[in-house]
């Protein structure tokens, strides 16, 4: 299938179909400091043509929902939903869902600091308040760097209840249950037609549902963004795309 192909099966199924999609590496292109991260060019006009002909639009990410919203202006998309944090929390018509922290997240703030010590001073962590992100672009080698600290990380995770998952120069310690797949099967109950859109190795369980539910007969459509230089994700998707000015090409052409 190419994009072409892509276009036309899921046209029809437009009104009342669910497109939902990553938004850093997929919407947005990846920069150094994620407070910097925005849209690409067009994008929330295209997501905006896409709900104006009838369209579910949903943004999954591992990022918290409102931080989303708010650099990414996706409150201006009319009816958006945005399931943050792998799912663990849902923004909707300015009202966010989410959970209470768990108490073991502070032991993991107080003792994360110490565990990716070996890793050097330009590795750093972000809070995401229900989850903590160690990021490694800023190293000299994020690769080695990701390395040093990553059987510590996950030792301390496992140690307090949390899952650590691997990304872009990352790794995120999570509450367990939550992935990607999860979120995107509750969105598209009921709807017409899926098309999920991401780039990162926490895309993966997204693109497995999506050939699930093809499976049990539903219209369903997956696309991948390679500008984030993971490699599973060309065997993983039905379409895939350079970056994120080509998936606002793409949203655009789905909306006529």
């Amino acid at each position: 299938m190419d994009a072409a192909d892509l276009v036309e099966a899921l046209r029809p199924h437009l009104a009342g179909a669910l497109i939902a999609t990553d938004f850093d590496g997929t919407l947005a292109p990846l920069v150094a400091d994620p407070e910097s991260s925005r849209p690409a060019e067009g994008a929330i006009d295209a997501l905006g043509a896409l709900a104006g002909r009838g369209a579910q639009i949903a943004v999954v990410t591992g990022r918290d929902a409102t931080t989303v919203v708010r650099l990414g202006g996706l409150d201006t998309v009319p009816g958006i939903v945005v399931a943050g944090l792998y799912g663990v929390e849902t923004w909707r018509d300015g009202g966010l869902e989410t959970q209470d922290p768990p108490p073991e997240i502070d032991e993991l703030r107080r003792r994360l600091p110490d565990a990716i010590a070996p890793a050097g001073h330009d590795v750093w962590i972000e809070d995401k308040r229900l989850s903590l992100v160690v990021h490694f672009r800023r190293a000299a080698d994020p690769a080695a760097a990701a390395d040093a600290v990553r059987g510590p990380v996950t030792d301390l995770g496992r140690e307090l209840g949390f899952e650590t998952h691997p990304g872009s120069n990352v790794l995120e310690l999570r509450l367990p249950g939550y992935d990607k797949a999860g979120a995107l099967r509750g969105l598209a109950e009921g709807r017409s037609a899926v098309l999920y859109i991401g780039d990162d190795l926490g895309d993966l369980p997204a693109f497995a549902a999506v050939r699930d539910l093809r499976d049990e007969g539903a219209v369903a459509y997956s696309v991948g963004v390679l500008s984030s230089g993971v490699p599973e994700i060309v065997d993983a998707v039905d379409v895939d795309v350079d970056d994120p000015a080509e998936v606002v090409e793409l949203l655009r052409r789905v909306a006529g």
